[in-house]
């Protein structure tokens, strides 16, 4: 599969294209990254032109245009070079943010010639890519101007997979490279977007279980969890791969345990994370001061729901993993939305108590433990390398329950 990559600045899209790079590598596969921007500069240089980081977006549209243009007719040439068998994945820009004005970053003309297989997006949260922008240039952007990009990347890039009508996958940073790595080099195993009530889990022994389901649901499918994007996480150096086996469920666990308490729940409300998302400026700072902008929290909590649901859109089934009886509004919004969309809903209810008609209506099957939910992926052909079965058997498509699920 060949992948079109697309990020705004400070999502870490470089380093997590970098991390797929040495992933495939390590499994004796060969992927061939190019970076439009890198490769821009390389022109510059060979043509002696003094092309700064600092400066480039303020570069006469037309000369900028044609170093881009330049970029892609190299880029271009050497895709045509490759074996049939060796992917490629183009790293840049749908967009750039400039002096309060959206800038297209890449020549539709370009999408023609080099018909990619599917189009990425690398996201991460806003906190996080506030913190990685340490340049000159961005020091008056503000968390508005930020929270508008990233959507705004994510959308043009979705519109040019649309488009073509390929598909376009939004992927969170911390998602770890290996989801990257599967969907490019095992295009048959499914995708499944992980659910499950993030404001009701407290304890690390419950988020050890939660870690230790997640790595064990990566053996049959590619996972997306909501919490690979973090908006109140102010670790612009978090690892990348949370969840993709490279930490102990317990170390995984503790950084889940502090991660999750800025996603949908009350603590983000307070604090640190919450000050720097209000994005306020005292009166004598250098570039002028700025009242709090309370929009800013509204803005980041519809992100979230919009990210989720977009999250489910691009996976092929849910999985649902419940360990409580308090009913989640999150989780119910999601299984709803999912069903409606036309896709299938597995979920795992903990509690010895039954779980609600609100909860089994939105199931396409539930199970009592992970044991019987697995089973049934072996069973019925769920998992790597053999893709969704085109129909399942009568009864679990009616919802019927065994007292053993």
């Amino acid at each position: 599969m060949n992948v079109l990559c697309t990020g705004m600045s400070g999502s870490g899209r470089t380093s997590y294209v970098n991390a797929v790079r040495r992933h495939a590598e390590a499994h004796g596969r060969r992927l061939h990254v190019f970076d439009v921007r890198e490769i821009m500069f390389h022109l510059a240089h060979e043509r002696g032109d003094d092309l700064q980081e600092e400066t480039v977006l303020d570069v006469f549209p037309t000369a900028l245009g044609a170093y881009r243009a330049a970029a892609m007719e190299r880029i271009l040439a050497a895709v045509r070079d490759l074996p049939a068998d060796e992917p490629w994945l183009i790293v840049t820009h749908a967009t750039f943010s400039w002096n309060y004005s959206v800038v297209p970053g890449l020549d539709v003309y370009y999408l023609t010639q080099l018909q990619p297989d599917a189009y990425v997006t690398i996201t991460d949260g806003i906190l996080a890519i506030r913190q990685r922008l340490t340049e000159e240039r961005w020091r008056t952007v503000t968390i508005n101007n930020l929270l508008w990009w990233r959507d705004v990347e994510r959308s043009a890039t979705e519109m040019m997979a649309a488009w073509q009508r390929k598909p376009h996958f939004l992927i969170g940073r911390k998602q770890g490279p290996d989801t990257l790595f599967r969907l490019m080099f095992e295009p048959r195993t499914p995708t499944a977007y992980l659910s499950y009530p993030m404001t009701h889990f407290e304890g690390a022994d419950l988020f050890t279980k939660l870690e230790n389901f997640r790595q064990e649901l990566r053996e049959h499918v590619v996972v997306f969890d909501p919490a690979a994007v973090d908006d109140y996480s102010m670790d612009r150096d978090a690892a990348i791969g949370f969840s993709d086996g490279s930490a102990t469920a317990r170390s995984a666990a503790a950084d889940a345990t502090e991660s999750l308490r800025g996603v949908g729940g009350t603590s983000h409300k307070t604090g640190r994370a919450r000050d720097l998302l209000l994005d306020a400026r005292e009166d004598g700072d250098a570039d002028g001061g700025r009242p709090v902008n309370p929009e800013n929290l509204t803005h980041v909590d519809g992100q979230i729901v919009d990210r989720d649901y977009k999250l489910i859109d691009q996976s092929q089934i849910v999985v649902v993993y419940y360990p409580t009886t308090t009913l989640s509004a999150g989780v119910i919004c999601e299984m709803k939305d999912a069903i409606h969309r036309g896709k299938r809903v597995y979920a795992v209810w903990l509690p010895s108590s039954p779980p609600s008609p609100f909860f089994t209506r939105y199931c396409t099957r539930w199970f009592r433990d992970e044991r019987h939910l697995f089973e049934y992926f072996r069973t019925n052909g769920i998992g790597t390398d053999t893709g969704l079965p085109g129909t399942l058997d009568v009864q679990s498509e009616t919802g019927d329950q065994s007292p053993a699920d």
